[in-house]
């Protein structure tokens, strides 16, 4: 196989960007202040110019696209029938894998090396929290997500257009014009394990419309987190949430505090079971409905498909900056508690 190598230009020079690009990831200041500042900004909103007027998703039809041309590589591939044999079918892989390692990052990924936004909302981030910490934020969030419990649940259109908004006031970073879109995929979200995805060969957020209802304002403004350059999964989180609570909706905010609620109440039961089970029997009966019903949504779509989409992306999450895995979205509640600290509220 190997004696059939040809010098090609094409390898030096697909070769010599992913070089490049793995090089200046290394370089957190740089990539913060002429890569996420000042380039990020310029080409993810040409994106959305170019794809947010579509009614539906173009980066979902480039995966489906991908997807069947993976296919035809794997049968090609068994059956060695393409024009130079197999060496040739698997230097093509190679070269668009290349080709998509390079596209991921100079459209996106290279915020996953960006420098940590705690700076820049002025907070101090513990690397741990304790017992009573947790007691008190949970408490806090139990609090809000009793608040603003809706008497109706918006749909997910209707929170498309309440999440865009919030990221156009001070403070944030710009995402205008703004592209977040229903995935085509459907339900199959739901078996994979996924809310929502950010598609950086598109600009577009896509939400799987699936998830139940009170759930979905809140990951529209997490994947609208993701699009303004906030690629770690706990920064997202966080980023969203900040936006989140600047809503008067209800909707908006019950979505939002009850999703971290759930987080730091999640972390609190590891180290006082007792205290975390305390804050589930004092929820009003809606919220605990709606937990019941998350809970039940979770278990009807458990399936080995899920599970290994899990394992693969939580390799994923690690080989970009986040070594804990699927378990960095929770990773939040610490930056909860630098604005609890700072602020004296959530």
């Amino acid at each position: 196989m190997l004696g059939r190598f040809r010098f090609s230009w094409k390898w030096v020079v697909l070769i010599g960007l992913a070089l490049l690009v793995r090089l200046v990831s290394l370089f957190p200041n740089f990539i913060e202040t002429y890569y996420s500042s000042a380039l990020y900004p310029l080409t993810s909103a040409l994106q959305r110019t170019l794809t947010g007027w579509l009614p539906f998703s173009i980066g979902d039809i480039i995966y489906l696209g991908f997807g069947v041309w993976l296919l035809r590589w794997i049968i090609l591939f068994f059956k060695g029938e393409d024009r130079g044999g197999r060496w040739k079918i698997v230097s093509n892989l190679i070269q668009v894998i290349l080709c998509i390692y390079i596209l991921f990052n100079v459209l996106w990924g290279l915020n996953y090396n960006r420098m940590n936004p705690a700076k820049q909302f002025g907070l101090v981030v513990a690397d741990s929290l304790g017992a009573t910490d947790l007691r008190d934020l949970s408490s806090l969030l139990m609090e809000r997500t009793n608040q603003y419990r809706p008497m109706k649940i918006i749909n997910e259109s209707e929170a498309r257009g309440l999440a865009k908004p919030l990221f156009q006031t001070e403070g944030f970073p710009e995402v205008s014009p703004s592209s977040i879109k229903a995935s085509l995929f459907g339900k199959l979200g739901n078996y994979m394990g996924y809310s929502g995805y950010y598609n950086p060969f598109s600009g577009e957020a896509q939400l799987n419309t699936a998830v139940p209802d009170f759930l979905i304002p809140f990951v529209a403004c997490h994947e609208i987190a993701h699009q303004a350059g906030y690629a770690k999964e706990n920064e997202a989180n966080f980023v969203g949430f900040l936006a989140a609570r600047r809503s008067t909706d209800s909707s908006m905010l019950y979505s939002s505090y009850f999703s971290m609620f759930l987080y730091a109440n999640g972390q609190l039961r590891r180290l006082d079971s007792t205290a975390a089970r305390q804050n589930m029997d004092r929820l009003l009966p809606a919220v605990k409905k709606d937990i019941q019903v998350y809970r039940e949504y979770l278990t009807s779509y458990d399936n080995p498909l899920g599970d290994l989409v899990d394992v693969f992306y939580g390799q994923f999450l690690r080989m970009n900056q986040q070594p804990a895995g699927t378990a960095t979205y929770s990773s939040v509640v610490l930056w909860l508690h630098a604005v609890y600290l700072k602020e004296k509220t959530l």
